[in-house]
């Protein structure tokens, strides 16, 4: 009996994570995936039955991996403003690295996983939202709105414009629509203490 390798199945993902960043998820068959990586599929179906739990498997890696970095980010000793503004970055760099093809692909072609993946998000919006709000009031650098309002307003814009058909009608990249969406909000809600802090922070950026 051959014994699976924790190896051998990190690199089948870590190939078929570059493949479906690149090429898609829906176009990229594991006819393709096995012929790449020059493997037999059946080496591939050991450590992963289907395509879907192939894709499930990598998704969760991407999941995992973006609580890590947020994590870091609200853990941190800067401000409230500063790690709103690195949240904002590391959320656009996210996307853009993912790429519009499996995103696209995500919502189509795998709809119970786009679903999973929402339901992930809103639930760590939920969680960082009102743990960066304690930390803004006392540094008096965010107003006070319900956190409640902030929270639904968020997810419900992240899923109107992290969609494909609006995307494609207004010409807008899913990293640039996320960037407006989330500047619009950060802006609403920080006092001008807070905004005289962000423009600061801004032009250090831009320097």
């Amino acid at each position: 009996m051959v014994k699976d390798s924790p190896v051998e199945r990190k690199k089948i993902m870590v190939f078929a994570d570059k493949l479906f960043r690149e090429a898609g998820l829906y176009k990229t068959s594991m006819d393709e995936l096995s012929s790449l990586m020059h493997i037999s599929k059946k080496t591939i179906y050991r450590y992963f039955p289907s395509k879907e739990n192939l894709v499930r498997e990598i998704v969760k890696f991407w999941l995992e991996s973006s609580t890590e970095r947020v994590d870091k980010i609200v853990r941190g000793k800067t401000d409230v403003v500063t790690k709103f503004i690195r949240l904002l970055e590391d959320y656009s760099c996210e996307f853009t690295q993912l790429g519009e093809k499996a995103i696209s692909d995500l919502q189509i072609h795998y709809p119970d996983v786009w679903t999973s993946i929402e339901s992930f998000r809103e639930e760590k919006i939920i969680f960082y939202v009102k743990k960066l709000f304690r930390q803004g009031f006392r540094e008096k650098y965010i107003t006070k709105i319900p956190v409640e309002i902030v929270i639904v307003s968020v997810s419900a814009s992240i899923s109107s414009v992290v969609n494909p058909k609006f995307l494609m009608v207004n010409n807008f990249s899913t990293a640039e629509a996320l960037k407006h969406v989330l500047e619009l909000h950060l802006k609403g809600i920080i006092t001008e203490k807070g905004r005289k802090k962000y423009f600061s922070q801004q032009k250090k950026h831009l320097k």
